[in-house]
């Protein structure tokens, strides 16, 4: 039986890696039509960076069981 979250941070944690991962498919799925070297790839890439730290970010927290809320 899965485990619950005990808290309405770790529900929010939870949405956000949910949220984030999602993201960051439609990203790699939109990278298959991209050119390289064009202004929208490096785009791309810097969204890839900021979603990736996001979800590690969230990783941790998650790990930790941090509760800011």
């Amino acid at each position: 039986m899965a485990r619950r979250p005990r808290s309405h941070s770790e529900q929010l944690w939870l949405v956000i890696l949910a949220v984030n991962s999602g993201l960051l498919l439609l990203l790699g799925w939109a990278f298959l039509y991209l050119e390289p070297n064009t202004p929208s790839y490096v785009i791309g890439q810097v969204s890839a960076v900021v979603l990736g730290v996001t979800i590690v970010g969230v990783a941790v927290a998650l790990y930790s069981e941090w509760t800011p809320f």
